[in-house]
């Protein structure tokens, strides 16, 4: 598995407010955890989410006995309650939350947890196909046919999430998994990017990309000349 990520402040933002995880697991086998998490709140408050949902995930997992789909659940959970606990502490922090988009690769195999609107892509012989389901307002209509992908990306209400870690009330966290043929792509990202970027448009970045951080380098281009209105994440990861 050849892997690469990289993270940009964007055109617009003061400060970046992703945060990601990009490490082995097992020096032994070829086992990784990737993550993103963008975060939610005022002054640094989702830095602060973000950052601690990445840490305790890291935390989590690397004390797993390797049944990574209930593992990743477990430890979206504990960070949640994590985030929640330390807002209620701190009246700095009130308010804060955080996405989260976790996978572990163990040789070809893919195991996700996820909670917010980060995605996380597969591209195999050139279609992309969207493994997450985001947890927005939005992301509910489009998943019931009621609105295309145009008129989600044009929606006012498209930042509207109906789930996040911190957020109050039971998470509900998604997790699946499958299986990365050779020359395949997984793409992790925040929505700094999938929000002024098509499948298309990561599709056409990715035909020819020589490796993984090419990759990523040309996704977080992509999203600063369309704007870049907001931080960008990009993890990918070929078979």
């Amino acid at each position: 598995m050849r892997l690469a990520g990289l993270t940009d402040i964007g055109r617009v933002r003061e400060t970046n407010e992703d945060s990601f995880c990009l490490e082995r697991l097992d020096e032994g086998r070829d086992v990784w955890l990737l993550a993103v998490a963008d975060g939610l709140g005022g002054c640094n408050a989702g830095e602060v989410a973000s950052q601690l949902a990445i840490g305790t995930l890291r935390e989590q997992i690397r004390a797993s006995d390797g049944s990574w789909s209930r593992d990743l659940a477990s430890a979206i959970q504990t960070a949640h309650r994590r985030i929640a606990d330390r807002a209620a502490t701190d009246g700095g922090l009130a308010g804060m939350g955080t996405t989260l988009t976790a996978v572990v690769t163990e040789g070809r195999q893919l195991y996700w947890g996820h909670v917010g609107d980060s995605r996380a892509y597969l591209l195999r012989g050139g279609e992309l196909a969207l493994l997450t389901r985001d947890h927005s307002v939005v992301g509910a209509l489009l998943a019931d046919g009621w609105i295309g992908e145009e008129a989600a990306r044009q929606h006012p209400q498209r930042n509207v999430l109906t789930q996040a870690l911190g957020f109050p009330g039971e998470l509900q966290v998604e997790t699946g998994s499958t299986t990365l043929a050779p020359g395949e792509w997984l793409l992790v990202t925040t929505d700094g990017l999938t929000a002024v970027a098509e499948g298309p448009d990561l599709v056409l970045q990715a035909r020819d990309a020589p490796e993984p951080l090419v990759l990523c380098q040309r996704l977080v281009a992509l999203a600063n000349r369309r704007g870049g209105p907001d931080n960008i994440t990009v993890l990918a990861a070929q078979a």
